[in-house]
């Protein structure tokens, strides 16, 4: 009954907007729509159509990959699906995440996430870091930034002021237990110090070779100038000085 409720509601939403629109549907946008009414679980259409912002279900159906939407209609939580179409969403974030991501990386974020952390990501994300984020990233190493006590200042940091290979290194390279120390415990501007200033190579050995107290330490009590010098190399500082 619910399958049939929710594919009546969308074929009427469709058809109800018909007369005023003067162009046709583009291959993609037909594409979603086969997703929507054929593939997707009833509870998660429902949740969708129930609860989206308009805008946010427009760029869904126009944007996505059909491949990507029907894991977001067949795998998310319902909740997750929620905040994701809700929320003060970012629409241009959005398409990022239903255009861009793996299926894995988006089935992650859309089961494992925090609430709360998935609408940072979502609402305050650079759109190219959200997008290296979703394409680059380990799935573990993923759901550990996006759960596990994370604050949410340090992860909106992440996504805005890194480099784009600073946080593939971050969420390629990095032991869980390290990278979830510096989304808890760093201060932020030595986190944004460090994602922004790092060498990558230098980086992947603090997320992989340090015990995990002392990685507290230097990013949190570090001054700005001797974390850059700890995370660059000799030779680029003197070309920086030259």
């Amino acid at each position: 009954m619910i399958y049939q409720a929710v594919l009546t509601f969308c074929l009427v939403a469709l058809s109800t907007e018909a007369p005023r629109r003067v162009r046709r549907q583009t291959a993609n946008e037909v594409a979603t729509r086969i997703v929507a009414v054929s593939k997707s679980k009833p509870e998660l259409l429902s949740a969708a159509v129930s609860q989206a912002d308009p805008d946010l279900l427009r760029v869904a159906l126009t944007d996505a990959d059909p491949k990507l939407l029907e894991v977001a209609l067949t795998k998310a939580k319902e909740e997750l699906l929620g905040t994701a179409l809700t929320e003060g969403v970012n629409g241009d974030l959005l398409r990022v995440a239903l255009t861009e991501a793996r299926p894995d990386t988006l089935a992650t974020a859309l089961t494992a996430a925090d609430p709360e952390l998935l609408t940072t990501a979502l609402t305050e994300a650079a759109p190219n870091l959200l997008g290296v984020a979703l394409k680059e990233a380990e799935v573990k190493l993923l759901a550990t930034a996006l759960t596990q006590g994370v604050v949410q200042e340090l992860l909106a940091i992440a996504l805005t002021r890194s480099r784009e290979d600073t946080l593939a290194t971050a969420l390629t390279e990095a032991k869980p237990d390290l990278l979830n120390v510096a989304l808890t415990e760093a201060k932020p501007e030595l986190l944004a110090t460090a994602l922004e200033e790092a060498e990558t190579a230098i980086l992947a050995v603090a997320l992989t070779k340090s015990r995990p107290d002392l990685l507290a330490v230097a990013l949190q009590d570090a001054t700005v100038e001797n974390l850059i010098v700890a995370l660059t190399s000799a030779r680029r500082r003197k070309r920086s000085l030259d």
